[in-house]
């Protein structure tokens, strides 16, 4: 699993990125949304760096087989905006969810992260914000930072009715879910998949229009993705 160049890009970005902020340029235009992708068609997202900003469980679970990791490490362009979306994120966090709210503002669905995961427990709460001040925008998130989650759920709070939190599981990890959320499993073939689960429809798009899928998965339901 090489995050050597991750490391190298996240580290050219930071120095960048505190740069701007000193001279209190506006960061904020610098975060990269994207609009939509051959997989999930137009569905917003805003993603950050794979494995480094994932919980250190991935390193011996789905680490190795992260097709975000892989596009990562193919892709310069790419991994140069993670890179920054990250650095943006961690030292001007304000900035970086102005970018996400203007484009949930504009947008029916918005997914956080098709690359990387929750940064904190401060990220977590703006992610709350912004889908609590666009209840238009349906908002999915798909995450393995399962104590973050249920601490805000342990205080006593809720998830604004338009968040879709599922919680990520993988053949070795089972997810920490005492509150029963949504999750998703990774199956190969015939013979490891469960009959209780409902297989991915295979594009975002669809399922978020036709209200079914990942969207609309209730308490205990699972969403299984084979392996790719």
């Amino acid at each position: 699993m090489n995050t050597e160049k991750l490391v190298q890009e996240l580290q050219a970005a930071e120095q960048e990125i505190k740069k701007q902020i000193k001279n209190h340029e506006n960061v904020s235009r610098l975060v990269s949304v994207s609009m939509s992708n051959s997989k999930m068609g137009k569905v917003a997202s805003v993603s950050m760096l794979p494995i480094i900003t994932c919980p250190a469980c991935c390193a011996g679970s789905c680490g190795s087989k992260c097709y975000a990791l892989k596009l990562a490490n193919l892709r310069p362009t790419v991994r140069s905006a993670y890179a920054r979306n990250t650095a943006i994120a961690k030292y001007a966090i304000k900035a970086y969810f102005k970018a996400v709210d203007e484009t949930m503002k504009a947008v029916r669905f918005f997914r956080f992260h098709v690359s990387g995961d929750i940064l904190n427990k401060e990220y977590f709460s703006e992610m709350i914000k912004a889908s609590e001040n666009n209840p238009h925008c349906e908002i999915l998130v798909f995450t393995k930072k399962y104590n973050l989650v249920n601490e805000y759920l342990n205080q006593g709070n809720k998830l604004p009715d338009n968040m879709h939190i599922l919680f990520s599981g993988w053949f070795n990890l089972d997810p920490v879910n005492p509150y029963g959320l949504p999750e998703t499993r990774v199956y190969t073939g015939e013979s490891d998949f469960n009959d209780n689960w409902t297989p991915c429809g295979g594009n975002c798009l669809n399922c978020a229009v036709t209200g079914s899928g990942c969207w609309t998965a209730k308490q205990g339901e699972t969403i299984a993705f084979k392996l790719h």
